[in-house]
């Protein structure tokens, strides 16, 4: 899915994913030199990956 596709999907805005790709906690890819995509697979990953909410 395209970054704002993904932005939308997890409900976090540009700069966070951004800053999650720039940590290393999310991968991009790139498709040809401009554009720039979130696999599903990658996406749910990340998902997963964050911490759960304390109650």
């Amino acid at each position: 899915m395209t970054i704002p596709a993904f932005c939308r999907w997890a409900g976090i805005g540009r700069t966070m994913a951004y800053a999650q790709a720039k940590a290393g906690h999310l991968k991009f890819r790139k498709v040809g030199a401009k554009k720039t995509i979130v696999l599903r697979a990658d996406a749910e990953e990340w998902l997963r990956s964050l911490p759960a909410a304390s109650s």
